[in-house]
């Protein structure tokens, strides 16, 4: 088995719908989506290499154990080091219209971008 395959076993759902809700709002400029960055092997959900920012979201039902929350903030502060800002969601699944809108207002805050 594959680091890769360990790390990220596919994209979720919730992933493909602030996707599409990020392209909408023409916010995947210089974004990249699943890259592996090899410090502590994660792959965050969502890149932007030029403003040196990522976005993970979490799922509730795996990151609220204690050691997946301790294995991102281990992540979290190895990025931070590097330069990185790092912005996690939590979300419950399924993702709902409501939720989609709360995220994408809060990856907006996080990447200084005003709604018009």
């Amino acid at each position: 088995m594959s680091y890769k395959s360990r790390m990220h076993p596919k994209v979720s759902n919730a992933e493909i719908e602030v996707f599409k809700a990020l392209s909408a709002q023409g916010l995947t400029g210089g974004m990249v989506t699943q890259q592996p960055i090899i410090l502590k092997s994660t792959i965050p959900d969502f890149c932007w290499l030029n403003k040196r920012k990522i976005v993970y979201l979490d799922g509730v039902q795996v990151h609220r154990k204690d050691k997946a929350q301790q294995r991102d903030a281990e992540i979290d502060e190895l990025l931070e080091m590097q330069g990185w800002e790092v912005l996690r969601i939590p979300y419950d699944p399924p993702l709902t219209e409501k939720a989609l809108k709360e995220i994408m207002a809060a990856i907006k805050r996080f990447l200084n971008v005003d709604d018009e």
